[in-house]
């Protein structure tokens, strides 16, 4: 009896054992910068061909992979896909000056918050955000409001329409002259910590606020200025893109969220 006993937990171990190392196979972390190789590509709410479909992203958009289950890519939210949050779980920072009721910037309230693909509870649930993170307002659906999609979003695409985007290395005097091609990586996203402070508003210049780390380090911050305004001074968490040649004296980061720290 005892013996049989042992088999069953032995049997049992190896079955649990070859589940994990199969869910394991099944779906692994990557990180890269792919391209998407044909027209009119669905990206969609999960990994399987009847979830929602969340857009439809054209050739050669570039997307940010995180994830690989099977054969399904797991992407960053799109710009291109809707987003939505409720109303009643942010506050408003950050107002139209010609309509002060129409928000345009707010700040998360609690943390773990479902963003969705709809204005709907039913809706797909694509990601979620913490108390304190800063989301840019488009437009207002009832009591919902669309935003910006966050980082912390995501969606799916088949594999066989994404490639791994590589790079050609450009020697610097091919580069006179040359067009440069908006919709090609930069780098890979960056998260910084420091004091948001205001930088001026010039003609042309692409950023207005600038974040200054406790090493002293600064960087240049592309994104919503009333947002920024609402922010100065303040001790944040930034997640964004570089945007400028990684040997500029001050680096450009192009936000994507901003969490306040304090």
């Amino acid at each position: 009896m005892l013996l049989r006993f042992k088999t069953k937990l032995i049997l049992i171990f190896i079955i649990v054992f070859f589940n994990l190392a199969a869910g394991a196979i099944a779906s692994a972390d990557v990180s890269f910068t792919g391209q998407i190789n044909a027209d009119n590509v669905n990206v969609r709410a999960d990994a399987t061909v009847s979830s929602p479909i969340a857009c439809v992203l054209p050739k050669g958009q570039m997307v940010d992979v995180v994830e690989e289950a099977y054969d399904w890519y797991k992407i960053r939210l799109p710009k291109e896909a809707p987003s939505y949050i409720k109303k009643d779980l942010v506050d408003c920072i950050n107002t139209d000056s010609v309509n002060p009721e129409k928000c345009l910037g707010a700040k998360v309230v609690k943390d773990r918050i479902n963003i969705r693909l709809g204005p709907s509870e039913s809706s797909w649930i694509v990601g979620k955000v913490n108390k304190l993170t800063v989301v840019n307002i488009l437009s207002t659906d009832g009591v919902w409001y669309k935003i910006t999609p966050v980082y912390t979003s995501f969606c799916w695409v088949n594999k066989k329409f994404i490639n791994k985007y590589i790079p050609v290395l450009v020697k610097k005097e091919e580069m006179v002259g040359a067009v440069k091609d908006t919709n090609s990586p930069e780098s890979a996203q960056l998260v910084l910590e420091g004091k948001v402070s205001p930088y001026g508003i010039v003609l042309w210049r692409k950023a207005t606020h600038k974040l200054i780390t406790a090493e002293n380090k600064v960087y240049f911050l592309k994104g919503n200025r009333k947002n920024l305004d609402s922010l100065n001074y303040s001790q944040v968490k930034v997640t964004g893109k570089l945007i400028s040649p990684q040997d500029s004296k001050y680096p450009l980061v192009e936000i994507n969220t901003i969490e306040v720290l304090n």
